[in-house]
C-alpha cells in the first residue's frame, strides 16, 4: 500500500517531470483519504447520535399508540369525553410518528446524497449552492460542527452552474469547511459563514472563520500552488486546504485569502458553465443555523 508521503512524492515527481501536467488522481486520493480517516472517531458517533433522536421518538410514540389503542379496544366505549380525549391523543401520536419519520428520512437522504456525490465522477453542470446545502447537512454528523459552531449560510439559488464532477466539488468543499473547523478548534467563540453569489462573471463561494489567520508565507505558497506549483503539498497543517485548491483549480477556479474584521476569508471564484445539464437537488432557501 502506498503511504500518504509516497503519494505526495509521486505528485511532486509528476509535476517536476512536466510542468504542464498534474496527477489529479493522486490529489483526489489524498483528499479522499483525509475524508475517510474521520469516519471512526468523528462521523460514526455523529451518525449514530443523529439517527438515534428521531428513532427514539418514533419508538416512544409507537408504544404510546399501541397502549392507547389497547385501552380503547378493551373499554369498548365509542363516545363520551374519555373517547374523544383518547382519539385526540392517538391523532397526536400518529402526527409525531410521521414528523419523526420525515426527519429520519431526511437524515438518510443526507448520508446517501453525500456518498453518491463523492462517488460521482461524471463531468456535468453543478449548482454550487445546492451542493453546499448538501454538504452542510452532512457536516452535522460531526458533533463539534453541529453543537459548538455558530453557522450562517447565505446561498444564492439562481446561480449559473459550474462545470466539473460532483466527486471533486464535494470533497473540496468539505475539506474547506473542515479546515475552518480545525482552525477554530481552540477558540471560545466559533463562528462560521459560507455564502455564494454571482459576481464579476464568476460563481463565488466565500468561507469565513474565526481561527488564526494563515501566515503570509503559507498564504503565498497556497496561492502559488493553486496556480502553478505543488512543491509544498506535504505541508501537514494545510494539506487538505491545498488539495481542495488543486481539485477546484482543475475546473478553472482562482482564489483569494484575506482577513476582515477578525475573520479569515477564503474566496473561490469559478467560471460558470454554458448550459444546464443536471442538478443534484431541488432549489433550497437561504437559512441561518
Amino acid at each position: 500500500m502506498i503511504s500518504k508521503k509516497g503519494e505526495v512524492r509521486k505528485a511532486r515527481e509528476s509535476f517536476q517531470a512536466d510542468n504542464r501536467s498534474l496527477d489529479h488522481q493522486v490529489i483526489y486520493n489524498l483528499i479522499e483519504r483525509e475524508f475517510q480517516e474521520t469516519f471512526i472517531e468523528e462521523l460514526i458517533p455523529g451518525i449514530v447520535h443523529n439517527f438515534a433522536n428521531p428513532l427514539n421518538g418514533i419508538m416512544g410514540r409507537a408504544r404510546l399508540l399501541q397502549r392507547r389503542l389497547m385501552e380503547i379496544t378493551q373499554s369498548g366505549v365509542r363516545d363520551g369525553s374519555s373517547y374523544e380525549d383518547n382519539k385526540n391523543k392517538l391523532i397526536h401520536d400518529v402526527d409525531s410518528i410521521v414528523r419523526e419519520s420525515d426527519r429520519l428520512s431526511s437524515i438518510l437522504q443526507s448520508v446517501a446524497g453525500k456518498f453518491c456525490a463523492v462517488s460521482d465522477k461524471t463531468i456535468q453542470r453543478i449548482n454550487l449552492s445546492e451542493l453546499i446545502e448538501l454538504e452542510m447537512k452532512f457536516l452535522d454528523f460531526y458533533l463539534e460542527f453541529k453543537h459548538s459552531i455558530k453557522k450562517v449560510v447565505q446561498l444564492e439559488q439562481e446561480l449559473p452552474e459550474v462545470k466539473g464532477t460532483l466527486a471533486d466539488y464535494s470533497l473540496a468543499v468539505s475539506a474547506l469547511i473542515r479546515y475552518s473547523m480545525s482552525a477554530m478548534k481552540k477558540n471560545d467563540s466559533k463562528e462560521f459563514y459560507i455564502s455564494t453569489q454571482f459576481e464579476n462573471g464568476h460563481v463565488c463561494m466565500k468561507i469565513r472563520n474565526q481561527g488564526p489567520p494563515i501566515r503570509e508565507d503559507q498564504k503565498r505558497l497556497l496561492l502559488e500552488e493553486s496556480q502553478t506549483d505543488i512543491s509544498s503539498l506535504g505541508m501537514e497543517r494545510n494539506e487538505g486546504l491545498t488539495c481542495a485548491f488543486l481539485l477546484l483549480k482543475k475546473w478553472g477556479a482562482r482564489f483569494e485569502i484575506q482577513s476582515e474584521s477578525g475573520f479569515n476569508v477564503i474566496s473561490v471564484l469559478i467560471p460558470p458553465g454554458r448550459q444546464r445539464v443536471s442538478s443534484i437537488a431541488p432549489p433550497l432557501p437561504e437559512r441561518s443555523l
